[in-house]
């Protein structure tokens, strides 16, 4: 063989070998793309869900800075970020962004509606216009939708078997976007008709809201509270808290972390699996998959956390059927 046919050879394979990383991940992505780009906006408030995403990234073939790269950005809670960065990460060049809450992924979209996502937690995905329908989104949107039909009306009805005395129940609600407060108010209602209780709700858009709301349903002598979803209460998860403490409101919140820190009570999925689910989703995407064609998923599972130190402090008294339907008994 020449030396000419053997150098045309190597050539050819060396070319090859240059595009294969753009042929491994496909999905559209430009010749110049060796390696997928891909942005990260969440709270700063639970680090532990960016160490969950990244780590379910890691076990499925994507190692950070190695085959993907993340423009990660963490937004402090009651502050600007998420709107700086939502726009920034917007005008990237980038594949999809994985976002941590409604309010994020409603900036996302607000700046570039183009911009395919990830939603590792929403209260709404169909409503608020992310999906067409969970089973097919349809769109360049999937995810997690934390909502299922029931969720609110057994948090109130766990908060009743554990405060027997509770008749007037404040719904704490800083769930932004379209559907999601509503259809929480709804199931409340209905609910409390057969619990023969009273609820109110009391909404709120930022922290000067949020305390307003906390001030108002303890003047109206409110004697539980019902936290819905939303990612102002969990970044003002230790305010909500100390005020329902100091005020002995008894109080079931959305996520487990309220219990951990103090809280009564809390019917809640697992938030750090849902991150790991968009670690999934966002591997399903890289190896070719459309967004729309992915269902969107609900939590597998809630469980409830029951907080005793907390209950001693407000004389409430877990009954044995409520303790043994927790999966976890802080002491």
């Amino acid at each position: 063989m020449s030396n000419f046919t053997t150098r045309r050879k190597f050539l050819r394979t060396f070319s090859l070998l240059s595009v294969a990383p753009s042929i491994l991940y496909g999905n559209g992505f430009s010749k110049h793309k060796t390696i997928p780009r891909i942005g990260y906006l969440s709270g700063a408030g639970v680090l532990q869900l960016e160490t969950a995403f990244t780590d379910e990234l890691q076990k499925a073939g994507f190692k950070e800075g190695e085959n993907i790269l993340i423009e990660k950005r963490l937004a402090r809670p009651n502050s600007s970020d998420v709107a700086v960065m939502a726009a920034e990460l917007a005008g990237m060049d980038l594949s999809m962004i994985v976002v941590g809450s409604l309010p994020i992924a409603l900036e996302v979209r607000k700046n570039n509606p183009k911009m395919p996502m990830i939603l590792a937690t929403c209260p709404g995905m169909v409503s608020n216009g992310f999906a067409e329908s969970l089973e097919h989104p349809g769109g360049i949107y999937t995810g997690m939708d934390e909502l299922p039909q029931g969720v609110t009306a057994k948090r109130l009805q766990l908060l009743k078997a554990a405060v027997p005395t509770a008749a007037r129940i404040a719904l704490l609600s800083t769930t932004p976007g379209t559907g999601g407060h509503e259809m929480q108010l709804s199931e409340a209602e209905k609910t409390a008709s057969t619990l023969g209780i009273e609820v109110k709700p009391y909404r709120a858009a930022s922290l000067q809201q949020l305390e307003k709301a906390l001030e108002e349903l303890a003047k109206d002598g409110m004697n539980g509270m019902l936290s819905f979803q939303g990612a102002l209460t969990l970044a003002n998860r230790n305010l909500i808290v100390d005020f329902t403490a100091r005020n002995r409101i008894p109080a079931i919140y959305q996520q487990a972390v309220f219990a951990e820190i103090g809280g009564l009570m809390a019917w809640a999925p697992d938030l750090a699996q849902q991150f790991r689910e968009a670690a999934h989703f966002v591997e399903k995407i890289l190896k070719g998959a459309k967004p729309g064609d992915l269902p969107v998923k609900h939590p597998d599972k809630y469980y409830l956390t029951l907080n005793k130190t907390a209950a001693n402090k407000l004389g409430v008294n877990f009954s044995k059927e409520l303790m043994a339907e927790a999966s976890k008994i802080i002491d």
